[in-house]
């Protein structure tokens, strides 16, 4: 299991980087990304493949929050094994952080590190970019759909606004308005409850069941 609450978990909101260091001729380039799913790391990963197509390695790690556990991958990128992607993933898991993608391009200066020398490059260089980002606390979201009358359309948009709701979708249909919405799920029942006092019972905000 990881090290979050299920409910909430830090991540970034803005890319940070390039940060470099230089080690016995080598250069290492850290880049940080914030992330939602595979998709865009293969997306981001693919351009950097372009713009640094001369680059001895691209090395990687990345951490998503996962309903039952962590989502996590790295790459060696041709590394020794173990003197890369796992340095740049350590140094995500010290930061408590979800939900990004951590880059390191090396380019060879003609000296070899060692595995040990190299463990350390990499490690270090996730370290600047990771410690140069802002942590900011995000709420995990579900779902949820709920119609309501169009006299109720004033209560719904307080609503909405007072616990920053994200409407996905909307519908206006002759028996109302139909909404798809992301709630934070720690907000779940308590917004449940004021929909139902607010409309006497008449109103229920639905969730899909896992």
């Amino acid at each position: 299991m990881g090290s979050h609450t299920g409910l909430k978990y830090f991540t970034i909101e803005d890319l940070a980087g390039p940060e470099e260091i230089k080690i016995k001729g080598s250069r290492f380039i850290a880049y940080l990304y914030p992330v939602s799913d595979i998709s865009e790391v293969n997306e981001i990963l693919a351009d950097l493949r372009k713009r640094y197509h001369d680059a001895s390695h691209i090395c990687t790690a990345f951490r998503f929050h996962g309903h039952e556990e962590d989502v996590f991958r790295y790459d060696d990128d041709g590394e020794p094994g173990g003197t890369a992607g796992l340095p740049i993933y350590y140094g995500i898991k010290g930061r408590q952080y979800f939900n990004i993608l951590v880059v390191v391009i090396r380019y060879f200066g003609g000296i070899k590190l060692g595995t040990g020398g190299l463990a350390k490059a990499y490690a270090t260089a996730a370290r600047k970019v990771l410690e140069s980002s802002k942590k900011v606390l995000r709420y995990v979201r579900t779902k949820a759909v709920v119609l309501f009358p169009y006299d109720f359309t004033g209560e719904m948009r307080q609503l909405i606004h007072q616990y920053s709701l994200e409407v996905i979708d909307q519908d206006y249909r002759s028996d109302g308005i139909f909404m798809e919405i992301f709630i934070p799920v720690i907000r779940m029942e308590k917004i449940k409850q004021i929909l139902r006092d607010k409309s006497k019972g008449s109103i229920e905000l639905k969730t899909p069941s896992f």
